[in-house]
């Protein structure tokens, strides 16, 4: 079962009311809303079935003696923003009270521990500077079973296919500042695809991203021939560079493309 990391950009959560105001609801995942994604399979959507947590979540619950759930609570997966591990981030943050399908989607209530980095994190929930929640884990039955050599792609008429994952294993959940990107397209990329580009960043470039990811101010202009701008209405479309990541290029064209993508989406949504 191959190991993955999703973010859904769910604006709703937030400290629950009342109490000592360390308590966090939010959903880690949604169900039957086909999500675009860009990984080593292919160019595919991702649809989660409503029944896809059922038994890890029965294996992970408080049972018989044990009172806790088996199920981590980091920060970014207890990594840094590019992908390195990180010592402060690996320790948990908090501990699930209640872990529940419902009909929108996996939803978490969690104890957020008294310490310096939950500390941090409660106060970004608190001011919006965070709002969304990451999970991590294994798919361990999907529907179709495998993707072809290659990967999937759209077909003749631009229709991608959906893979609908049927069972889920689920390993840790927890915020993440990655949905910052401004559409499903980038949040379906899975982390552990970035983090590698990520990591081989300058330190200037990594500045940059970070300020980029803080503010929404873009990089730097993209290679030549790569379009900045999209079509007029009714126009051609802008063509491969920006449908498809750039192969071979270094971390830093990568991460531009992947910003690139998104601002031409949320354009044309305009």
């Amino acid at each position: 079962m191959e190991a993955f990391v999703r973010s859904f950009p769910l604006e709703d959560i937030h400290v629950r009311a009342g109490g000592d105001g360390r308590t966090v609801e939010a959903y880690a995942a949604v169900f039957d809303t086909p999500t675009e994604i860009y990984d080593q399979d292919g160019h595919y959507n991702e649809d989660i079935d409503r029944r896809a947590f059922e038994r890890t979540l029965n294996q992970l619950a408080p049972a018989g003696s044990r009172t806790t759930w088996r199920v981590g609570v980091l920060y970014n997966h207890g990594r840094t923003l590019f992908g390195t591990p990180s010592e402060r981030g690996a320790m948990p943050i908090g501990a699930p009270v209640e872990i529940k399908t419902d009909s929108r989607g996996l939803l978490t209530v969690t104890r957020y521990n008294k310490t310096e980095l939950a500390d941090e994190v409660l106060e970004n929930i608190r001011e919006g500077s965070i709002s969304a929640q990451s999970f991590s884990g294994a798919f361990v039955r999907s529907d179709p079973g495998r993707s072809p050599r290659g990967g999937w792609r759209a077909d003749a008429s631009g229709k991608l296919r959906t893979v609908r994952r049927q069972e889920i294993k689920l390993r840790e959940y927890g915020p993440t500042p990655f949905p910052a990107y401004p559409d499903a397209a980038v949040i379906g990329v899975r982390a552990e695809q970035v983090m590698p580009l990520l990591a081989e960043l300058s330190p200037d470039e990594r500045d940059k991203l970070a300020q980029m990811l803080r503010t929404g101010t873009p990089l730097d202009p993209p290679a030549q021939g790569t379009p900045t701008d999209p079509p007029a209405a009714g126009g051609p479309n802008p063509g491969p560079a920006a449908e498809d990541p750039p192969a071979r290029h270094s971390a830093r064209q990568q991460i531009a493309w992947i910003k690139l993508r998104a601002e031409i989406k949320a354009r044309r949504a305009l």
